[in-house]
């Protein structure tokens, strides 16, 4: 990602239901705006939802969450049309959009098979969920490329964790699911993005806490060149935190990301606080 200088971002999940609403604080506080998510819209509008309404492999609603189904849902054309009213709020105003998916490990966590076991304790419906979202993610790059002119993709992980230290739960007390303590390979098949999860992996661009990272692995991964995006903080704590690793922060490429607040009011603050941080660091 080195043609794209520092920057901050919002993640993506903001408070209430008024889409356009959203955009206005996107684009007003976030040198790279992002497309809103607003799960408050209802079933399907959190990120799951929205990632697995792109899929071809059709996914509902099931007993425990997500579920491979018959047939799609009705609510499968969401973000083409989030897309389009986007379109129309930011034509001419933004030059670079950054996308947010589920990586294929959350992904096929959260999905369960027609039989109620997860997709990711079955390595045949892993490897073909991830291939079916490789396909996705493509090809929502360049749908928001040809809208806005460039696309950073963001795939979100929060199960990951669960999964490189197999302590994922099964469908019943008696299943193991295997740990997958290298994911990386797979993670690379997505080409250039951030990886937004709570544990240090070795790829290129990831969002850390370096508050509370283990300070050797992330030295190491910086020491290797890792991009890094890091949450609001002071700029002091953050020069007392390289001075531990040892690591010049010049040397680094560091990101500034916030997550949304309670409303959309708090939500623009603490996107501001990313940007001033942000700025502060250059």
């Amino acid at each position: 990602m080195n043609q794209l200088p520092p920057t901050a971002f919002g993640l993506g999940p903001m408070p209430g239901m008024d889409f356009e609403q959203a955009a206005d604080v996107v684009l007003s506080e976030t040198p790279l705006p992002h497309v809103p998510q607003l799960p408050e819209r209802g079933l399907g509008s959190n990120l799951i939802g929205r990632t697995a309404a792109l899929l071809e492999i059709p996914v509902a609603p099931g007993p425990r969450g997500w579920r491979v189904a018959p047939r799609k849902r009705g609510d499968a054309d969401r973000m083409e049309r989030d897309l389009d009213r986007l379109e129309e709020l930011w034509h001419g105003k933004v030059d670079r959009v950054k996308a947010q998916l589920v990586g294929p490990f959350t992904l096929a966590a959260e999905i369960e098979m027609p039989n109620g076991h997860r997709m990711i304790s079955d390595p045949g419906a892993l490897r073909d969920l991830t291939d079916a979202l490789l396909e996705v993610s493509e090809g929502h790059r360049r749908d928001v490329a040809k809208r806005f002119g460039g696309c950073v993709l963001q795939l979100d992980e929060p199960r990951l964790p669960e999964v490189v230290a197999g302590t994922l739960a099964g469908a019943t007390d008696f299943e193991t699911i295997r740990a997958i303590p290298e994911p990386e390979e797979t993670l690379a098949r997505f080409g250039e993005h951030l990886l937004n999860t709570t544990i240090l992996c070795d790829v290129p661009w990831l969002t850390v806490d370096p508050r509370t990272a283990d300070k050797d692995a992330l030295a190491r991964l910086l020491d290797r060149g890792t991009r890094i995006a890091i949450p609001t903080m002071a700029p002091r704590e953050l020069y007392r935190i390289f001075d531990e690793l040892q690591i010049d922060p010049a040397t680094a490429t560091i990101d500034v990301y916030a997550e949304g607040g309670r409303t959309l009011l708090d939500t623009a603050a603490v996107y501001r606080a990313a940007r001033e941080m942000a700025q502060a660091l250059a």
